[in-house]
Formats: structure tokens, sequence, C-alpha cells
């Protein structure tokens, strides 16, 4: 009896309702195996690559009671280059390693490679579904484009129409370990030089940290109407690398309307860095479009290269979808571009430059049926700088529907650089793949690309890419 009674409380508990929990998971692995070839430094002229990369996606998702979600996701990239990387007639390689000629020597080359490019912690839904929190290496992208941090980002929604948003601490450079800095801005090579003869690559800068602040606000629940304003500020030990404040709105006008506008401005440089407005319209499967674009690029304002500006750029698109019935449509575009050479910081030895212009256009066709596609294009742009003319055709077809696909397309162009003559050249370019789905498990892809002009010869490049993924 005894037994019994110390038993009751157990069993009695036991029979209470737990809260209920559902927890999800995904899982994808992505292997690619890819041979390629290159013009190498120093006049090497020709270097034939082989890139293994392989590539680990990871997320969680846990729902709890009250809204609330708590995300993990995770993502590994390893890429090694088991290939010799040499010119074997010059006994000239691309290795970091390789140190004996300082001429050829290229430092932000590595034969392996570990890259972390995201993984964060995130809960949704907290204080009554109001805010979001966001610990860890997270990708943001808004009217000031991409940017990678590690550290904490907070969404709050106020007012039910209103989320205000801040996020900071340091950007992921070049550098450190698990990161290859593929979001810095132009103007600057950073990599770890502890072990490096000081005389070795002078233009590459060590390491450094950066902290990073930014802040904004979004509508949210406004009907047609999207908006959103973000002020973002970089800096380290060498001063501000970037301080800028985006603006982004969109509207759908009608249900066959959208107009959208665009505008970042970099406040130390006191420029505009870029405009970028348009209107579309889309009904009954057709569609057009209008765009105005202004580019007025900036780089890394602790480097020299932000006194420059290189090639700013004023366009205008037009672009336009009709169908034509039984799976075909016809495409059309057109564009007229100008160098805004006269807009640049003027040399102090060099008169001052004029603008240059330049227009073109492109025709094209595309048949969409249930086991195949194709499509064929025209294309044709000439101004002051010289002139371009190409053509290409693609397709796809389903050899077994859902199983075996095949792939393949040919291009041809014609360059005519006015500044250059001796790049002046007619390509080719050859393309076939095919890609084998393997049950709900896993894809295989295949591709061979063979590109043919008389200044390279011929480059070829093989992939071959598999990809597995959980199949629940």
């Amino acid at each position: 009896m005894g037994r019994a009674r110390r038993l009751a409380p157990a069993l009695a508990a036991s029979l209470l309702p737990l809260p209920a929990l559902a927890f999800d998971g995904e899982v994808r692995a992505d292997t690619q195996a890819q041979a390629y070839q290159v013009r190498g430094p120093a006049g090497a002229p020709l270097l034939s690559m082989r890139r293994f990369t392989q590539t680990l996606t990871l997320a969680a998702f846990e729902r709890l009671r009250r809204g609330v979600v708590w995300t993990v996701r995770a993502r590994l990239r390893f890429d090694s280059d088991f290939g010799t990387a040499c010119d074997l007639t010059g006994d000239r390689c691309l290795d970091e390693l390789n140190r004996s000629r300082a001429a050829e020597f290229a430092p932000l080359f590595a034969r392996r490679t570990l890259d972390l490019p995201f993984a964060w912690l995130e809960g949704a839904g907290l204080f009554g579904g109001t805010a979001e929190v966001r610990l860890g290496r997270q990708l943001v992208t808004d009217p000031l484009g991409f940017f990678l941090f590690d550290g904490a980002r907070l969404r709050v929604r106020a007012w039910d129409r209103v989320v205000f948003e801040a996020y900071g601490g340091l950007e992921t450079r070049t550098g450190f370990p698990l990161s290859n800095g593929r979001y810095e801005r132009d103007g600057l090579q950073r990599a770890d030089r502890s072990t490096w003869d000081a005389s070795l690559a002078t233009r590459v800068n060590d390491r450094s940290l950066a902290g990073a602040l930014s802040f904004a606000v979004e509508t949210a629940n406004a009907g047609p109407l999207f908006a959103r304003a973000t002020w973002r500020r970089v800096w380290g030990d060498d001063g501000v690398a970037e301080e800028k404040l985006g603006l982004a709105a969109d509207v759908q006008v009608s249900t066959r309307w959208r107009a959208y506008v665009e505008a970042v401005h970099s406040i130390p440089q006191q420029q505009v860095s870029s405009v970028i407005a348009g209107a579309t319209w889309a009904g009954e499967g057709a569609s057009f479009g209008a765009e105005l674009s202004r580019w007025r690029p900036t780089f890394d304002l602790t480097s020299v290269w932000a006194s420059f500006w290189t090639d700013p750029i004023d366009e205008g698109r037009l672009r336009g979808e009709i169908p034509l019935g039984r799976g075909w449509s016809l495409r059309a575009g057109t564009h007229g571009r100008r160098y805004a050479l006269s807009d640049a910081p003027a040399s102090d030895n060099g008169p001052a430059l004029d603008d240059q212009w330049s227009g073109g256009g492109e025709l094209g066709a595309l048949l969409r049926r249930g086991r195949y596609d194709a499509s064929a294009r025209l294309f044709g742009e000439g101004g002051s700088l010289g002139a371009r003319a190409g053509a290409d055709v693609t397709t796809r077809v389903w050899a077994r529907w859902q199983v075996v696909r095949v792939d393949a397309g040919v291009s041809a162009w014609v360059v005519d650089d006015t500044l250059r003559p001796e790049r002046s050249v007619a390509s080719l370019g050859l393309v076939v793949g095919t890609l084998l789905r393997l049950g709900r498990l896993a894809d295989l892809t295949l591709s061979f690309e063979d590109d043919i002009n008389r200044i390279v010869g011929h480059r070829l490049r093989a992939v071959a890419m598999l990809t597995l993924r959980n199949p629940w």
C-alpha cells in the first residue's frame, strides 16, 4: 500500500495535459564538382581548375502556444580546388603558398575555404505577436543592397501598420574564420597578413573589425502600399566605411498597374548613388513595363576609390510580353543609356570628359508546353563606345516527365570595341546538360559548356551537382 501511495501522484501527474509542441526540420545538401579554365596571373596562358563544393543547409522550427515560433537556420559551405592550378609549360602556379615569385603571388586565392553564409536563431511572435528577435550571422536585403553581419536584429510592430527595425553588430569581412567577405563594398582587399612577408602584395590590407548599426521603419498591413526607409553606418579603426540612407516605395495602383521607386543617398559624399523608378502593367497574359535608373558607383569610403566614380550611368528601359496563343508569346524591349562622364570628378591634369551614348533593343519568342519549353532571342546595341549584337536559342525537354530533362543552348555574339579595337571579337557558345530526378531524395544535374573566340580559343567548363533533401 505504501508503494501504491507513492506511485499515485506520479500517475496523476502523467495524466495532466501537456503543452502542445510542434517541431519541423529541413535538411538540404548540395555537392558540386566542376572543371573549368581561366587565364592565369603574370601572363600564364591557361590554368585548368577543378573545384569541389559542398553546401549543407539545416533548419528547425518549433511552434509554441500563443503564436510564438522559434527558428534555427544555418548553412555551411566548403570549397576545395584539387586541380594543379598551374600552367605546366611555365611552372607558374596560382597558389597562395607559392611566394617565390612576388609578381605572381595571388594572395586571395586559397585551395580550401570553409564559409558560414548564415547561421541564426529567431524568435517570432514574441510579446503578444508584436516583436521578432534574431541572433547570429544574418543577411539583410533592403534598399541599400545586401549586407551580411554577425549580431542581433529586432523588429517591433506598432499601431498594426508600422514596423520599426534595428540591427547591429560586426560586418562579416574577409580575413576572418568562416568568412569570405562576399558582400563587402568594392575598393579594398583584405586578408590575414600575420604570416606574410611585408613586401608581398602591399595592396592587400590586414583584416580589421568593423561595427555596423542600422535603423529602419516600414509599413505593414497598409493595403496596396509598401514603403521602407533605412539608415546604415559601418565604421572601423580606419574611419567610416559606409553611411547611407535608402528609401523605397511600391504601390499597387490598381489590379493591373503597379509603380515603384528606390533611392540611395551616400551621406559622407553628399551624393545620390542610385535611383530606380518604374511602372508595370499586367493582364490577360500580357505585361508591359517602363523604368528609369541612375547609378553613381560608390566604394569603401576608407579606400582611394571613394574619390572616384566609375562609368556613372543613366538609363531608360521599355519592355513587354504579348501572348500569341498555343503556348507562344512574343517579348520585346528597348533601352537608351548615357555614360555620364561629364558628371564624374575631373582630373587635375586632364580635360573634362564628354558624355557617351548608346542604345539598343531585343526581340524574342518563347514557347511553353507541358513537356518542353524553348526560346529564341535577338539582341543589338550600338553607340559611341562601340557595338555588339547577338542571338541565342535555348530549350528544355522532359524526355521522361519529371524524371529526366535535357537542356541545350547555343549563342553567337559579335563585339566591336571602339576603345580597344584588339578586343573586338566574334564568339560562339555551346551548352548541353541534363537533370536526373532521383525520386524524392535527390536531383543530379550535369552540364557542359564551350565558349569559343579568337582571343581565348576554347574555354571549357563541366559541372556536376548532386542535391539531397529530406523526403518528409
